[in-house]
């Protein structure tokens, strides 16, 4: 070991590169984690997600593996909505409608996970939304506001002993910052493209308008377009998803798109103050990347953990894969002598 300790470096500082470290200071609460990054807060992407705790099923290596994920990650926000007000998690119910296929509005985690996910009656459909959606489920989900979850994350990995350090990495293998770690865990989120040279890493442009709209109680996902709810009445409207678009500044003409949408969907909105509007790259990479490696980094081989490449479902997968990287980082450790009675 270079010192008295076990030093990891955890690089990013999203809500992936948050969790992860302090997922890491639980299994290896005498190691020295330091959140090395050039962005951090309301600088990174994480800040402007929705939040919506609702799973998709398509981009892990395997289904048992990317159900772990969700699951840890929804009990751990359970857990946390129930005993940390300031931690920004709350309860929302609300409607996931389609006017295509019954079987796009839900799939088999989120019936095993939300026990009162219902199919939405015809008449409630066309009472609630008059001849637009045939097809609908309600249920109630999580939803995560990163206004003041980021900072209750940080806060909690600073109060563990946890460091933070500005600044960027451009190369693993030969920065000379990274010279006193005894191992690196990459969570550098769509950096990883040329941190890396991961060809299979794209972006996943998203726009949202944010919304003062305090009487917006419910979410509502419908074909794509979405209204979620967050804490002091702000409210998310979005629905842009476009695969391997590089542009991060807000367009004019998604912002009409997505004001018409969900002003059509719930025609209230009209009413609402825009706050911001907002536009972010999304690391999507299929699998994600969620592996070990060694490397020599300064001329010392070391333990490298990815944990990157999440797309549109940072939120809702950031607890399970930050214990799977940090459950990683303990069986590299132990493979290369590192053993936790010595620290």
């Amino acid at each position: 070991m270079k010192g008295a300790k076990l030093n990891v470096a955890v690089i990013g500082a999203g809500i992936s590169g948050l969790s992860t470290a302090t997922c890491i200071q639980e299994s290896l609460p005498a190691a020295n984690v330091t959140i090395i990054a050039d962005k951090f807060m309301d600088e990174t992407l994480s800040i402007g997600a929705g939040g919506l705790f609702r799973p998709e099923l398509e981009i892990g290596s395997s289904f048992d593996e990317i159900v772990k994920y969700y699951k840890d990650t929804y009990d751990h926000f359970v857990k946390v909505c129930l005993s940390e007000e300031k931690a920004g998690i709350q309860f929302v119910s609300g409607y996931h409608l389609s006017s295509i296929d019954q079987n796009i509005c839900m799939n088999k985690l989120l019936s095993n996970l939300l026990p009162d996910m219902r199919l939405a009656p015809s008449d409630e459909l066309q009472r609630l939304f008059p001849q637009r959606f045939k097809y609908g489920y309600f249920y109630t989900t999580t939803i995560t506001d990163p206004r003041y979850y980021l900072p209750w994350l940080q806060n909690k990995f600073l109060n563990a002993g946890g460091k933070m350090e500005k600044r960027f990495i451009a190369n693993l293998q030969t920065d000379a910052t990274l010279k006193d770690f005894d191992a690196i865990v990459n969570c550098s989120g769509l950096g990883a493209k040329n941190l890396l040279n991961d060809w299979r890493l794209v972006p996943i442009r998203g726009q949202v308008i944010k919304v003062k709209a305090p009487w917006i109680k419910h979410f509502y996902f419908a074909d794509g377009a979405y209204i979620i709810p967050a804490f002091d009445g702000l409210v998310t409207l979005g629905g842009i998803k476009q695969y391997g678009d590089w542009t991060s500044k807000v367009r004019e003409e998604d912002k009409q798109f997505i004001w018409s949408r969900c002003t059509e969907l719930v025609p209230s909105l009209q009413n609402a103050e825009v706050c911001w509007e907002w536009c972010g790259l999304r690391p999507h990479r299929q699998p994600l990347r969620l592996e070990s490696e060694i490397i020599e980094v300064n001329g010392s081989r070391i333990p490298l953990i990815h944990n990157y490449g999440h797309g549109g479902h940072g939120v809702s997968l950031s607890r399970g894969t930050a214990l799977k990287a940090a459950a990683l980082l303990n069986e590299k450790l132990d493979r290369n002598h590192y053993l936790k009675s010595k620290l």
